[in-house]
């Protein structure tokens, strides 16, 4: 299993917690917020069917072992956007991930179809696929908003505005070392089994159309907002990383030189869908928004020097037919928030505009993903740059 497939899905341009989608003009939005969070790789049936199932080991040219693989990643991040109002109509953004504290958690069990095996299967587990653990900066955003057509709901003048969206991950984010024999542990392990990558080593480009209805309600605001994107991947050569379990190789200076040190990488397309709802429980100072994020990915694209192994990484199936494996991916999430606003002309406390959101999202449809449930605590501040 890719060790960074997860990784999109951490970094994703959700709209979560968004007050507006553009700034005035020379006005600077500072956004800081710590999630916290924890999900179980999911297959194709759902959230009670956890891990890779039946991945077929073999030895002597028959199937040795069957073995079920199960992965739970845990994480605390702090996510820092910083958006400049370049006109009434653009907005740019810049934004950062930085994880304190990364983890993966790697469980297995097996059914032994064939007892004669040259080595303990549990032994090897135990030495490609340790439980590892990471820091560090993400992949960075850089963002474009712009507005097509009516008002932001800042002005209050129109009820309807639609928007258009452009972006950039770069790949800045540290990715999977290369696999080198001479350098180990002290138990004798290859450095790069123990790293858990924070990027990809790719960058991501987006296109997105959003927008958003709002109107007062006996002085309460109700806000629909709605949003389509697109994201492209680059393809570009990485790191390969080494396991054992796609054939019968198990050594790893064997198998790396079957598929080479290097391999040649996309992630599939992207399709993400979102929509929130918002109402005012008291005008001007606190707010309730739910809402719904969905993520659909087509096929990842592979090529090394073994087209057996480029057929494993991208889908697989078990004796029956049944997939246990695809990097066609489906995640829904649904969340809830509670946001403090300080940010009325006339009502804000202090010299400095800020809204205050608590947040917790849950999966709601996973498949062939990480299901991941968090909660976070966020702060916008705005100020004028005269």
């Amino acid at each position: 299993m890719n060790k960074s497939f997860w990784v999109i899905f951490l970094s994703s341009s959700f709209l979560v917690g968004q007050t507006f989608f553009t700034v005035p003009r020379s006005v600077w939005r500072f956004s800081m917020t710590n999630h916290v969070g924890s999900g179980n790789w999911i297959g194709s049936g759902g959230l009670l069917d956890k891990g890779i199932r039946n991945i077929e080991f073999w030895a002597n040219d028959t199937v040795a072992a069957l073995v079920h693989r199960t992965s739970k990643i845990g994480f605390n991040r702090r996510d820092i956007k910083i958006e400049f109002g370049l006109s009434p109509r653009m907005t740019f953004s810049l934004h950062v991930p930085s994880y304190s504290s990364f983890t993966e958690k790697i469980d297995w069990s097996k059914k032994i179809e064939v007892e004669s095996l040259t080595t303990n299967l549990d032994s090897l587990m135990e030495f490609y696929y340790p439980n590892k653990s990471s820091s560090g900066l993400g992949d960075a955003t850089l963002g474009m908003n712009i507005l097509l057509y009516g008002f932001p709901s800042w002005t209050g003048k129109e009820p309807f505005s639609v928007y258009a969206g452009v972006g950039l991950r770069l790949p800045s984010a540290k990715r999977l070392g290369p696999y080198r024999a001479s350098v180990k542990d002290t138990t004798g392990r290859p450095s790069q089994f123990n790293e858990l990558p924070i990027g990809n080593g790719l960058a991501r480009y987006s296109l997105s159309l959003f927008g958003e209805f709002f109107k007062y309600f006996n002085e309460r605001l109700v806000n629909i907002t709605w949003r389509i994107e697109r994201a492209k991947y680059s393809r570009e050569v990485v790191n390969t990383p080494v396991s054992f379990l796609w054939g019968a190789e198990t050594n790893p200076d064997s198998i790396i030189a079957m598929i080479g040190k290097t391999y040649l990488r996309q992630l599939g397309d992207e399709l993400l869908l979102s929509a929130t709802g918002k109402l005012e429980l008291w005008p001007d100072r606190v707010s309730i928004t739910g809402g719904i994020n969905s993520i659909r990915t087509q096929k990842d694209f592979v090529y090394s020097n073994d087209p057996s192994w480029d057929s494993w990484m991208v889908s697989r199936q078990d004796s029956n037919g049944k997939t246990v494996h695809d990097t066609r991916k489906t995640q829904i999430r649904q969340y809830v928030l509670v946001t403090l606003h300080n940010v009325h002309p006339t009502k804000s406390i202090g010299p400095v505009q800020f809204d205050i959101e608590f947040g917790a999202s849950f999966p709601y449809f996973t498949r062939h993903t990480y299901s991941f449930a968090s909660a976070w605590l966020g702060m916008q501040a705005y100020f004028q740059a005269w």
